[in-house]
């Protein structure tokens, strides 16, 4: 083969690549459920909205969303505290507690245990 022959030829393989993984990367993306993690549940922020009460508390934080139910009367401030973020990208109440403070790493350890999906839109 030629020079330009090797070029012309080595040119169209990454074509074909590129094209494929744009494809693949397409497919991912527009899976109903779907998230480019895995088995991962994705939940949009009108689902997120419905569980908003003491019985049924989920939040968002930092893209992920987790539900608190059963938490709830374990956390150390006042239910009154947390009942407004129930339903809700709580990311900016978990930043700052409310007075420009972030959570402990502590209670950044606990947060998988409760992790449910990813916030979608």
């Amino acid at each position: 083969m030629t020079w330009p022959g090797r070029i012309a030829y080595t040119t169209l393989v990454a074509f074909i690549a590129s094209l494929l993984t744009l494809l693949a990367v397409d497919a991912m993306r527009s899976a109903p459920g779907a998230s480019a993690e895995s088995g991962t549940r994705v939940i949009s922020r009108a689902s997120l909205a419905e569980h908003n009460s003491e019985q049924d508390c989920w939040m968002a934080i930092h893209g992920r969303v987790y539900d608190f139910t059963e938490y709830l009367p374990q956390h150390p401030t006042p239910l009154q505290v947390l009942l407004p973020y129930c339903g809700t990208d709580a990311t900016t109440g978990w930043d700052t507690k409310g007075y420009g403070r972030a959570h402990s790493p502590r209670a950044e350890a606990m947060l998988p245990a409760y992790e449910i999906g990813l916030l979608g839109q």
